[in-house]
């Protein structure tokens, strides 16, 4: 059913300028995303609504859709530091399966092959474990539990769980990449891309920067990155696609490319040849710390497939699938 789907909706003009990066040669059918605390959140509400698009996802420390419910009192009172009992996942599994209906995500039946792979740090309390409990509970209403992992006993703060990279552990500074010993990147693109082989110290990977036309109107910057193994540039072979998200006060306006550079992606795309998105947020009046948007700072459509950031992405990653090779 994904092939059919995804190959009635791959019409979307290319958002790369033409001599800006070689065109990647995508697997359609291994498109794949993550992301940390918001981008955790922004990649759950991606792969909820586009469950076409999406084969598989990665959320650190994130919640389950419609946790916000478009206010951000109520991300705070109960999809943070701490949960409401108006936290229902019955009630918010109905939701989704509502919106199903009326086209405002996608069909959610879709979502029954897909792997998930979250993770709670035992020391995180910027988000409550409930919050990532919640989400779990959530996705065993749509996935098989057998495709479900998570992760919870991590001696981690609320930073992104490296190894041999990053501040301290139980340090919650910038660029919010902890050294955990815990490889978290190659951890949750193993469970997505089972059978990949082990980075070494001679895997490297240059990042693109690329422009990102229309990024701006929905609160993104305008500059996006790429990583394209040479091997995906051709005809020979169709590469998997991966979408990063930071977390907020995570982006390259506010801490470079560290974070890209420190979490580990990079290394295992480079070893397996995997494409890499790493789209960026900027800071707003209504967003100084540059989070993607779960809670409706873009409108009140922000959760849904029409949403601006939702949307936009979309549009991007589909249109690097979709170039002419």
């Amino acid at each position: 059913m994904k092939t059919l789907i995804l190959s009635l909706i791959l019409v979307a003009p290319s958002a790369l300028q033409a001599d800006s990066q070689p065109a990647p040669n995508i697997d359609q059918q291994r498109i794949t995303v993550s992301g940390i605390s918001a981008g955790g959140q922004m990649a759950h509400q991606l792969h909820i609504a586009y469950p076409e698009l999406f084969s598989g996802i990665g959320v650190i420390a994130g919640g389950p859709f419609g946790c916000a419910n478009g206010s951000l009192t109520t991300a705070m009172a109960r999809c943070i530091g701490k949960v409401d009992d108006s936290l229902s996942v019955t009630d918010l599994a109905a939701e989704i399966r509502a919106a199903a209906g009326e086209g405002r995500v996608g069909n959610v039946d879709v979502l029954a092959d897909d792997p998930v792979w979250l993770f709670h740090g035992a020391l995180d309390k910027t988000v409550a474990v409930e919050v990532s409990d919640a989400l779990e509970e959530l996705y065993r209403d749509f996935v098989p539990v057998g495709q479900i992992t998570y992760v919870n006993d991590v001696q981690a703060a609320h930073n992104f769980p490296a190894s041999g990279t990053g501040h301290a552990c139980d340090a919650i500074q910038a660029p919010f990449v902890g050294d955990c010993d815990y490889d978290a990147a190659g951890e949750l693109l193993n469970h997505l891309y089972p059978g990949l082989k082990n980075p070494d110290s001679h895997s490297e990977a240059a990042l693109t920067p690329v422009v990102f036309p229309g990024a701006a109107e929905a609160g993104l910057s305008e500059t996006a990155y790429l990583f394209v193994p040479p091997a995906c540039t051709g005809n020979e072979k169709a590469c998997a696609a991966h979408i990063v998200l930071h977390g907020c006060a995570q982006s390259t306006t506010q801490v470079g490319t560290e974070f890209i550079e420190q979490s580990g992606y990079l290394r295992w795309a480079a070893a397996n040849d995997i494409v890499l998105a790493f789209p960026q947020v900027v800071s707003g009046p209504t967003n100084p710390l540059a989070c993607w948007d779960w809670w409706g700072y873009t409108g009140a459509n922000y959760r849904w497939r029409d949403g601006a950031q939702m949307k936009l992405l979309v549009d991007w990653i589909q249109s690097l699938a979709a170039q002419e090779k």
